[in-house]
């Protein structure tokens, strides 16, 4: 009995240990797998995240052409704005000066085209003004563009640093799922045939216990029946010793009586013995006899 409960808790200890080995592997592949996931959902972002980036660099790239396309036109028609406005003050100041050291009728002449170069001067003026604003604007939007353009670059600079390590994070996994799904397997079966062992031997305990149980039973009621028989035999013993004390004790009364009236003593007197006669029994006769009478 006590060899098999210590085959009980070296099978328990020994199932235990197959359990606790299992769930650590288990534990081990989940976050194998779970690290795989992540890696393959991480290469997938990634290809999406740089198909967008490089779709968004191609637009910017678009946009920003036409941008820098319309600043290069506001540039060259300011600058011919500038050149008609150099011009036009020049012949504003040469109608100036005619104005004041001609004739009064080619001061008239002189007045009015004066007039006009201001009327021109004016109008380039706020055709400059204008193509300033909006050449500050477009630098503006260039300027922003510039920088997303940029952010896109670094993104997927980033996004080609970061797809080698992904890479290797998806192999290395894959590799040690690949290894350990046999190992947990193996793991499994073996914590299996611990719970087999165990309750194979947890059974033959429980059949050494019914036994020990009805043996002991059996040695009870066998000391029981031994326990009855010797009260029983200690009973008619005692019985015994009641009826010889008081036998005892009438003979001792009988013999007291006695003492306090003696009987007389009678004298018995001798009979002759008679002589007994023997009588002769009667011979039957022989058959040698019958034959000689006849």
């Amino acid at each position: 009995m006590t060899s098999l409960s210590d085959l009980v808790k070296s099978y328990k200890n020994k199932k235990i240990e197959a359990t606790k080995r299992r769930r650590q592997a288990e534990n081990k592949l989940k976050s194998v797998i779970s690290l795989k996931r992540r890696s393959s959902s991480g290469l997938a972002s990634l290809e999406r995240r740089k198909e967008n980036t490089t779709g968004k660099k191609g637009d910017i790239a678009q946009i920003l052409n036409q941008y820098l396309a319309q600043r290069d036109s506001i540039q060259r028609l300011k600058i011919s704005a500038e050149e008609r406005l150099r011009q036009e003050q020049e012949a504003r100041d040469q109608s100036q000066q005619q104005s004041e050291y001609t004739e009064p009728e080619e001061r008239v002449r002189a007045l009015e085209r004066l007039k006009i170069a201001d009327d021109k001067i004016a109008e380039l003026e706020s055709e400059i003004k204008q193509r300033n604003h909006g050449e500050e604007r477009l630098v503006k939007i260039i300027a922003d563009l510039e920088k997303q353009k940029t952010k896109n670059d670094v993104e997927l600079r980033n996004q080609s640093h970061s797809k080698p390590s992904l890479l290797e994070q998806l192999k290395s996994s894959t590799k040690e799922e690949q290894r350990l799904h046999p190992y947990v397997q193996s793991l499994i079966k073996r914590e299996d045939k611990a719970k087999s062992d165990l309750a194979k031997i947890i059974q033959r305990l429980d059949l050494a216990k019914a036994a020990k149980r009805r043996a002991d039973a059996k040695r009870r009621a066998e000391a029981k029946r031994r326990k009855a028989a010797k009260r029983k035999a200690q009973r008619k013993a005692a019985a015994k010793r009641r009826k010889a004390t008081k036998r005892k004790k009438t003979t001792k009364r009988s013999k007291t009586r006695t003492k306090k009236a003696p009987k007389k003593k009678t004298v018995k007197r001798k009979v002759p013995k008679r002589k007994s006669t023997k009588r002769k029994a009667k011979r039957k006769p022989s058959k040698k006899s019958k034959r000689t009478r006849r």
